[in-house]
């Protein structure tokens, strides 16, 4: 691929502005999987990086840890970084003692491995390794313009470092420098989400255990399964229109932040420390009292967080990575999955690059499928306020949101579906787009929901997700290898199975609000036309009792009952059973 001659120490293969999680975790890629390529990194930070009150963006999940193993960091990720177990909620209810509250959360060691991460020590650690890898590492410089050559030309990067002006030139220049974001704000490709949202957060120095707000007096909550780990979970508070974040950190330290919906909270709210402490103090008092023993080492906030990108790669050979690109929301820790994928497009056209193939039709490929990726997790938080403050419609949003999280975006990343032509990709889209459908769907509907019948919290743990369960089978199954033809027909049997699912969830609602709301809320939602059919022999199922309906249910419905537990009836959820009839529906 190079083009100049090596030796000058102005040229490179691939130039990355920027040398944070994304930039670095692109760079070791390129060495471990293109090592013909030659990689340098300007980076405006130098070392030593500090602990902990450094970044935001501590958190993995599935497909981000399964990123981190691709690239050879899964032993490196359990010495250095903490093992994460799972997310944790705790809707509604924040003037409540935390044992009085739902808890949402895994109730074992999830079988498939992911990370709370030190964004300090992880990148130290990252730019050694890159170094040792060959990758040319440029600390402390700023970088001040990115000109993009023409008609292939190489690229001209010009930097500040030691009150010298420098430039390197490159064959790809990548932007990875976070929402400075220099190229997508060069091109002006930034768009909205239509999500807002503003966020302030602030480390604390101490390993803070959850556990230690409820008295030991109260055994039931002490002896719920994994007690002793809840800890190193991403624990959420949770009330209409915010949350608040707990994170544990390796380094010692524990990250705390506030999210708030605007729709619902004013950005007043995390405009500075003290405006961000006494919104927890109002929304969780007890979290509050508990975070006050402990120093405060640093406070940070952006409002209005949210944001798309039209596209993110171009035929010119540039690309945006990480917070340079798209940012969604940070609930459900997606922010490693974005890099993930942004990274492997990259690498997926440098390799159609040096194969000499179709860089345009590729990179529109790419762009499309990006697209669809930051508008799905988009519509997972628009609509969601009133969701984070009943107990029972945040359950079944986590319910279905793993499911088709593990389901089709993850077997999207593990079996490497980028690497598909059109013809290709068109097949795994038909399921894709299917899948935001439903998604957006129940998000419509368990906003309404959450809106006609709020609810206290009970002092209940509903396992998120429960052993056995279809959801832990979909867990499990992120980590297989398929071949194209296994994946298009396992997607087609997930999506059989979440419109089943969905089935499941509906009919538990309508039995809960009555014949009245119930067909009000399936009017709203205009459930008619979502293609879901409960059957007959379903709904006569359900009007059993007690052992005979327990050992009738399919294994779907059984398994929703163990996540969720028992059906919550109206004294007519009979008659609210017969809005699912076919006979009911137009």
């Amino acid at each position: 691929m190079r083009e100049a001659a090596n030796g000058t120490g102005v040229d490179c293969d691939v130039l990355i502005c920027g040398g944070g999680l994304a930039g670095l975790l692109l760079a070791r890629q390129l060495r471990r999987e293109l090592p013909e390529v030659s990689v340098a990194i300007v980076e405006k930070l130098r070392r030593p990086l500090p602990d902990a009150c450094f970044k935001v963006g501590e958190s993995s999940v599935e497909l981000g840890a399964h990123y981190f193993n691709r690239l050879g960091l899964a032993d490196y990720m359990r010495e250095r970084q903490l093992l994460k177990w799972g997310i944790r909620f705790f809707p509604g209810g924040g003037d409540l003692p935390l044992h009085l509250r739902t808890e949402i959360g895994p109730c074992a060691e999830p079988p498939l491995k992911s990370y709370q991460m030190d964004r300090g020590r992880i990148e130290t650690d990252l730019r050694a390794m890159n170094e040792r890898d060959g990758v040319r590492l440029i600390e402390g410089a700023k970088v001040t313009a990115i000109e993009l050559g023409t008609n292939g030309a190489r690229h001209t990067v010009r930097y500040e470092q030691d009150g010298g002006e420098h430039a390197l030139t490159a064959r790809w220049v990548v932007d990875a420098t976070g929402r400075q974001a220099l190229l997508r704000r060069q091109q002006k490709l930034t768009r909205g989400s239509m999500h807002t949202a503003s966020s302030g957060w602030f480390r604390i120095r101490g390993d803070f255990d959850i556990n230690s707000m409820v008295p030991k007096t109260e055994v039931e909550w002490h002896q719920r399964p994994c007690t002793e780990q809840r800890r190193l979970s991403t624990n959420h508070f949770m009330g209409d229109g915010y949350w608040v974040w707990v994170i544990p950190l390796s380094t010692g330290f524990t990250s705390i932040g506030l999210v708030i919906h605007e729709d619902v909270h004013d950005r007043k709210h995390i405009a500075g420390l003290d405006a961000t402490l006494a919104f927890i103090r109002e929304h969780e008092p007890h979290l509050a009292r508990a975070l006050e023993a402990y120093p405060i080492d640093d406070f940070l906030c952006l409002g209005n967080y949210s944001y798309a990108v039209a596209r993110a790669w171009s035929e010119d050979r540039w690309a945006l990575i990480g917070e340079a690109g798209a940012f969604p929301d940070p609930l459900f820790s997606p922010g490693t999955d974005f890099i993930a994928f942004a990274n492997c497009f990259t690498l997926e056209l440098l390799r159609t690059d040096l194969a000499g193939g179709d860089l345009k039709g590729k990179a529109m490929l790419l762009n499309v499928q990006y697209r669809s990726i930051q508008n799905a997790s988009m519509r997972l938080f628009r609509t969601a306020s009133p969701i984070y403050g009943h107990p029972s419609a945040m359950s079944y949003k986590v319910f279905w949101n793993n499911f088709a999280y593990w389901s089709f975006t993850c077997q999207y990343y593990q079996q490497e579906l980028c690497r598909l032509d059109a013809d290709g990709q068109e097949k795994v889209a038909m399921y894709g787009r299917r899948f935001l459908e439903l998604m957006d769907h129940m998000e419509r509907l368990l906003a309404l929901w959450a809106k006609m019948a709020p609810e206290r919290p009970q002092p209940v743990f509903k396992q998120a997700p429960a052993f056995p369960s279809i959801l832990i089978d979909a867990h499990v199954a992120t980590s297989q290898k398929m071949t194209v033809d296994e994946t298009l027909a396992y997607l087609a049997m997930r999506l059989e199975q979440g419109h089943e699912i969905i089935g499941e969830l509906v009919l538990r609602i309508v039995q809960e609000l009555g014949p009245e709301r119930g067909r009000q809320l399936l009017d709203e939602v205009q459930f008619t036309q979502w293609g879901i059919h409960v059957s007959p022999q379903r709904l006569e199922i359900e009007a059993r009792k007690g052992l005979d309906r327990r050992h009738a249910l399919p294994d779907i419905a059984r398994d929703v009952e163990r996540g969720l537990g028992p059906v919550r009836r109206h004294e007519r959820a009979a008659e609210a059973r017969e809005l699912l009839q076919p006979a009911a529906m137009p």
